[in-house]
């Protein structure tokens, strides 16, 4: 039997109130009028900056892909609200490409790879959140008492682990808080081997998903989950967009 390849994930970063003013504009180039549109709903300039950061990005990368230029990707959404290519027909290379996006406080991930279903999540692990609250609401009996068995400094820390991995899940899935939180547990004692389970409510298997956690920086949690086969290797590589517009490789955490 020949040897599986192992499934590729491709994960970039940006930091956008990094970027310069030509970086911006080259994105702004790049947009559709529709993607216009919504960027210019958008309350404040830094929700603005970021939309059409988040826009361009997508382009820009799924370009590295393919033989189609980043400004004639077309994008729509699904009956769940998440985003997918409309133009992969268009050509070969595009075909199987999947991606999905998260944008927390100054940071934006972008996940790509192929013919796998994915999500991603990040979030902002500083913000002012009552988590000893929002746990025993949101979380399943044993992720709540393994967050509780944590010293209580850790605990804020501790809860997005679990958030950004059942986020990047129901990403993954397909459908979004229409799933109870609490009908499906993360144990996360092994970072490397993180295990999914399900409440008998919740109808899914979960030898089809691999879960990954990771530290961005002090600031931000991030976390992948993607479908596919229980004995296939998951690869990932992380690369981050330089203020003037590079991508360039990068490790965890961040300086």
């Amino acid at each position: 039997m020949p040897k599986q390849q192992p499934s590729h994930i491709d994960i970039f970063l940006v930091q956008p109130h990094y970027l310069t003013a030509k970086v911006l504009n080259d994105f702004q180039q790049l947009i559709s009028p529709q993607e216009q549109e919504t960027i210019d709903r958008k309350r404040t300039d830094d929700a603005k900056r970021d939309a059409l950061v988040t826009r361009g990005l997508v382009r820009t990368v799924l370009s590295r892909y393919s033989d189609i230029s980043p400004s004639q990707w077309q994008f729509d959404k699904g009956w769940n609200g998440k985003p997918f290519i409309a133009n992969s027909n268009e050509s070969k290379s595009a075909e199987s490409l999947e991606f999905n996006l998260s944008h927390a406080h100054h940071l934006i991930a972008l996940a790509v790879t192929r013919g796998n279903v994915i999500g991603i999540d990040v979030e902002y692990t500083k913000r002012k959140s009552d988590t000893k609250k929002l746990a025993p609401r949101y979380f399943s009996a044993s992720e709540v008492e393994a967050l509780q068995s944590l010293p209580p400094q850790e605990q804020q820390t501790g809860f997005y682990d679990y958030w950004t991995l059942k986020e990047s899940y129901i990403k993954a899935c397909g459908d979004g808080l229409s799933v109870p939180l609490h009908l499906f547990s993360f144990d996360i004692q092994d970072r490397d081997n993180i295990s999914l389970t399900f409440d008998e409510k919740r109808k899914d298997n979960s030898e089809r998903w691999h879960n990954k956690l990771f530290t961005v920086n002090e600031q931000h949690k991030m976390a992948i989950t993607i479908e596919t086969p229980p004995s296939k290797q998951v690869n990932v590589a992380i690369h981050q967009l330089t203020p003037s517009g590079e991508f360039e490789p990068c490790e965890l955490p961040l300086k």
